[in-house]
């Protein structure tokens, strides 16, 4: 499982999406449902399974925007949370 926390500074505005990459790859192919522009702290749990044995540098991608508009193009503020993760056969 893999978890991540989250809080936008007070005044910063609210967390408009967060995204996960499993394999490193820039993909970002699971978006958590839920998250609705209101809320300035998330605690967020996923559960992904290896297939293969390696390295994953699994990633989660926050979007935090001033207003909570989920669908702003501009204005948008992202930050990334990386782990290292090694499967073994």
């Amino acid at each position: 499982m893999l978890d991540v926390a989250v809080e936008v500074p007070a005044g910063a505005g609210s967390i408009i999406a967060v995204e996960w990459d499993f394999d490193g790859m820039g993909t970002w192919p699971y978006v958590h449902d839920g998250i609705d522009g209101t809320a300035s702290a998330v605690h967020l749990a996923v559960t992904h399974t290896y297939d293969r044995a390696g390295t994953y540098s699994p990633s989660a991608r926050i979007t935090a925007h001033r207003d909570g508009d989920l669908t702003a193009t501009y204005r948008r503020i992202e930050n990334l949370a990386r782990a290292r993760v090694v499967v073994s056969d």
